[in-house]
């Protein structure tokens, strides 16, 4: 849901806005057992969130204040020189602890250990145990099975979406541009059509169709007032994993231009062959 926050001093393009989206997730338990394994069950499913997102190498579920609910909170931060927060991630069990509880005693809660390393980073989601800090006020009761009245243990979840987006392009990029992971592209494929010719047209609209039907999302970059220096440019700032190029030197081959952002050279796959590429491309 969207939601609104007086930020006095907007910064970092989505890291830090007046406006962004959160993906929320309230959970209601009987008992604090209950309530402890369910927290649990979504801090992995969050932690898989992040790994397919591209950033759960460098995302760490760290140790935060409680607030008025609790001890600890719990913050997935992940490492980004443009972050705001400074967190120790503990060099023995890998666990961060926020700067805000951090003191110069404080042991790894999880290992013991008392060596940690202090890295920047961003906050992309966090989740808390309420307990009764809001069924209370509300009277908030179920009935148990032995039937007594019993104030409800809440839970709260949530990941920004845009500050989420954020993190990634922080965490992928060089100096040209974007570097997006596949699984959060817009588009998969990139289609730069050089050499405006007939023969050209044809064949990079074929493909430009083909790959609808095999439900590649594809952006088609077919520009006539653009040189092939600007539409390259424009590729590498986008960032889509996979630059397609079909022109006059490349169908002489019977063959496209492919290139991985995140890799350095470019190789030319026959026509023929690239359906059998495109099947891998989505296996991967």
């Amino acid at each position: 849901q969207d939601k609104l926050r007086d930020e006095l001093r907007p910064k970092s393009g989505l890291l830090r806005v007046r406006e962004f989206m959160m993906k929320d997730l309230y959970s209601f338990h009987a008992n604090q057992t209950d309530l402890d394994n369910y927290y649990e069950v979504v801090a992995k499913a969050y932690g898989k969130i992040f790994k397919k997102c591209g950033i759960g190498s460098v995302t760490y579920r760290t140790l935060a204040s409680g607030g008025s609910f609790s001890k600890y909170s719990d913050e997935f931060q992940t490492i980004t020189g443009a972050g705001e927060d400074l967190i120790y991630i503990c060099k023995k069990c890998g666990i961060g602890i926020n700067k805000e509880i951090k003191n110069e005693n404080l042991k790894c809660p999880k290992c013991n250990n008392s060596e940690f390393e202090e890295k920047k980073a961003v906050e992309v989601g966090n989740i808390f145990k309420m307990g009764t800090r809001f069924s209370l006020p509300f009277d908030l009761k179920f009935t148990d099975r032995d039937g007594h009245d019993k104030l409800v243990l809440m839970g709260c979840y949530g990941i920004g979406l845009g500050r989420l987006m954020g993190a990634i392009v922080e965490s992928s990029y060089d100096q040209k541009g974007i570097i997006w992971p596949k699984s959060v592209a817009p588009f998969l494929v990139h289609l730069l059509q050089f050499d405006n010719t007939p023969k050209v047209k044809k064949a990079a609209q074929k493909l430009y169709k083909d790959c609808q039907k095999e439900d590649i999302t594809i952006l088609y970059d077919d520009r006539e007032n653009k040189t092939a220096g600007d539409k390259f440019n424009d590729a590498d700032l986008i960032g889509i994993p996979y630059r397609i190029v079909i022109s006059e030197k490349t169908l002489k081959e019977n063959s496209v231009e492919i290139k991985e952002r995140s890799k350095e050279k470019a190789k030319l796959v026959k026509i023929t062959q690239l359906q059998k590429f495109f099947k891998n491309v989505k296996k991967n």
